[in-house]
């Protein structure tokens, strides 16, 4: 039933007439070493969250918008962005690409940390998920990637926030935007905090931002630097054997980056760079949990940390890369040609040998280096209603013991005139290093290990796509997307049964199996009530199931997720926005208080926003409730989630006198 229902709703809609002279409204994809895709012809699956939907909710984390995704799997340890590991159709954390901006980030020592975003929700423009891993996505986008836009606005202005709620929680944000046609200028600011919705689970975050733009005769330059400081409780975040956890991250983040259209040639570039800090505490230090007796012991009231400890893991991470793309149009097609370098290097207490640790310094003992190249070529050919894609790409690692060959191939067919129905199927490698924590890490139960082969996978996609305009006055959108996808040496932690020792391994191989259906309401008057309804639905499965060990990352599938988005305004100045997911997923997690494994329950998870501004006066306020239904769940091992969290603020925008 899940299969063919889909397939007889698509026959169903290609049985209707649809308005020819209209085009799909599908903004075009930011794959940045791909193709200058149309819309009318992308053989991708590809979700866009543009203003509307960015602003609906009041979020104030970029975890928080992807949640409700079809295909896309947020599994938070701490909430509003402390820490979230993202997961696109069934894979791990550290298998997803994140582009900001038309740079490459990539966080060497753990994707844990790939989303520590120097950048306010409120600052994005645009979100893509690309969903379906490829050498396009660059090395490490094995399962897909999530495009961010986040440059300064095009209108003058300032923006100030403030908001309060439920576990002590408050954010205040500023932000400040200058500047005429040829130079745009964004600075903004926030702080958030909470007291945590139970023990040890506090945050304090702050994020600074500057992005600029200069637009040119010969060219457009876009820039930024950000900067991010969090520390968190981190209550059962990575073993339930030492809850106390805590954890303090920083990050620098720099970048530069240049485009240039001349007659048929397309250019672009860019260098940044990328330093991560990383204090973690096993044992958590300070008043109420573990304190220094005066000999160096670190003790509690519940007694002291075990004499193997030797306190807090301490790592820098640092990433510095350049980026550069020529795209030609002729007769022929399209031809693109990209590179992608990176050098990424950590040094630490824990990860990595003693050859690349800092001379003289006795905390930054250890350390590795290594070196990555994606090169790319390939051609783009259309002929009537088919488009046909080819991408030759490479992945050159000093780590690898050879060069990967990761390509892809693609075809799509509009099976109407206008291009409102599309066809597409697709076939594409993909390949990712393993983390330094993957290879290095040795503390509290945890066994990391130098012998980890990369991963690798192969993707088989069919698809359609259509659009039609109802007469409501809302243009509605239908996708399907069935995939297949061979992973081989997948890397997970696993703890067998009866060890107490998780350790990292590879998962020789599995096989995912799934489908994505989406449908998707958006209105063409700025004015209708319902402004945008969005219900997608996955399926995916694996092959192999944890039988006889617990899979920490590879197998804890969500082979079933359900999402609802729902948007209406109530009257001209107030808004009501929905958010509604159901979710199941495999595999299970060990409870040490029950002494055994236990199945992760079905996730019901309700929210909604209430939005109020008055046109008369330069402010708008909104309440969030999140988990409305006050459900009881865990997104990854122990870590309880909080219940119902309720959010009120207000945002003032005072008119630009400029």
């Amino acid at each position: 039933m899940k299969a063919h229902f889909p397939f007889a709703l698509f026959l169903l809609l290609l049985s209707k007439p649809l308005a020819a002279q209209d085009t799909l409204i599908i903004a075009e994809a930011v794959i940045q070493t791909g193709f200058s895709d149309k819309p009318e012809s992308l053989p991708r699956s590809l979700q866009t969250l543009g203003p509307a939907l960015l602003s609906a909710g009041a979020q104030p984390s970029v975890d928080g918008l992807l949640e409700n995704i079809p295909g896309v799997d947020a599994r938070q340890r701490g909430p509003f962005g402390a820490q979230t590991d993202l997961s696109i159709r069934g894979g791990s954390f550290e298998q997803v690409a994140l582009w900001v901006d038309g740079i490459r980030w990539s966080a060497p020592h753990t994707a844990h940390h790939l989303l520590n975003l120097p950048i306010d929700p409120e600052d994005i423009q645009r979100i893509q998920v690309v969903r379906g891993g490829g050498g396009a996505l660059g090395s490490g986008g094995v399962t897909g990637g999530v495009i961010l836009q986040a440059g300064p606005g095009s209108e003058n202005g300032m923006s100030a926030g403030a908001e309060g709620g439920s576990y002590g929680w408050n954010r205040f944000r500023l932000r400040k935007d200058w500047g005429n046609a040829t130079f745009r200028h964004r600075i903004s600011a926030s702080r958030a905090s909470s007291t945590g919705y139970s023990d040890n689970t506090d945050l304090l975050m702050h994020r600074l931002r500057y992005s600029g733009q200069a637009t040119t005769d010969w060219g457009t330059i876009n820039m930024s630097l950000g900067h991010l400081s969090s520390a968190f409780g981190a209550q059962d975040f990575y073993t339930a054997n030492f809850p106390q956890q805590f954890e303090k991250v920083g990050l620098w983040q720099g970048q530069l980056s240049w485009t240039h259209a001349s007659g048929d040639w397309t250019y672009e570039a860019g260098v940044h760079h990328r330093n991560h800090r990383d204090r973690f505490e096993l044992f958590r230090e300070g008043e109420g949990y573990y304190t220094d007796d005066g000999s160096g012991q670190l003790v509690s009231a519940d007694g002291a940390a075990p004499s193997w400890y030797q306190g807090a893991n301490q790592h820098r991470s640092s990433t510095t890369g350049a980026r550069g793309l020529a795209r030609w149009t002729s007769a022929a097609g399209e031809s693109v040609i990209s590179a992608d370098y990176r050098q990424e290097g950590v040094v630490s207490n824990r990860l990595g040998v003693a050859e690349y640790g800092r001379d003289g310094d006795s905390t930054f003992t250890l350390g590795d280096r290594r070196t990555n190249l994606d090169l790319a070529v390939g051609q783009l050919a259309q002929w009537g209603r088919l488009t046909a894609r080819g991408l030759a790409a490479w992945n050159i690692n000093s780590a690898a013991d050879a060069p990967r060959f990761v390509p892809e191939a693609s075809l799509s067919l509009r099976i109407d005139e206008s291009g409102r129905a599309v066809a597409f199927a697709s076939a594409r490698r993909s390949v990712r290093m393993p983390s330094y924590t993957d290879l290095y890490y040795t503390v509290g139960g945890a066994q990391g290990s130098q012998d980890l082969l990369p991963e690798e996978a192969e993707h088989l996609e069919f698809g359609y796509r259509l659009t039609t305009d109802l007469s409501s006055g809302h243009r509605l959108v239908i996708s399907q997307h069935l995939f297949h996808r061979w992973g081989r040496n997948l890397i997970d932690w696993v703890r067998f049964n009866g060890s107490s020792i998780t350790e990292a391994t590879n998962l020789r191989q599995v096989h995912f199996t799934g489908q994505e259906l989406s449908l998707s309401a958006q209105a063409n008057n700025a004015d209708a009530p319902l402004r945008y309804l969005t219900l997608g639905l996955t399926f995916i499965q694996a092959d192999e199931t944890s039988d006889g060990f617990e899979s920490n990352y590879v197998l804890d599938v969500l082979n079933t997720k359900a999402d609802l988005l729902f948007g209406y305004r109530l009257a001209p100045q107030f808004l009501l926005d929905i958010r509604w997911s159901i979710q199941e997923r495999n595999g299970g997690y060990f409870d040490p208080v029950e002494g055994s494994e236990v199945d992760f329950g079905l996730v019901n998870l309700l929210g909604t926003t209430l939005q109020w501004t008055p046109g008369s006066l330069p402010f708008s306020f909104h309440a969030r409730i999140d988990n409305v239904l006050d459900a009881q769940y865990v997104d990854i091992g122990n870590v309880d989630q909080p219940g119902r969290w309720v959010r009120a603020g207000v945002t003032w925008t005072p008119q630009d006198k400029d």
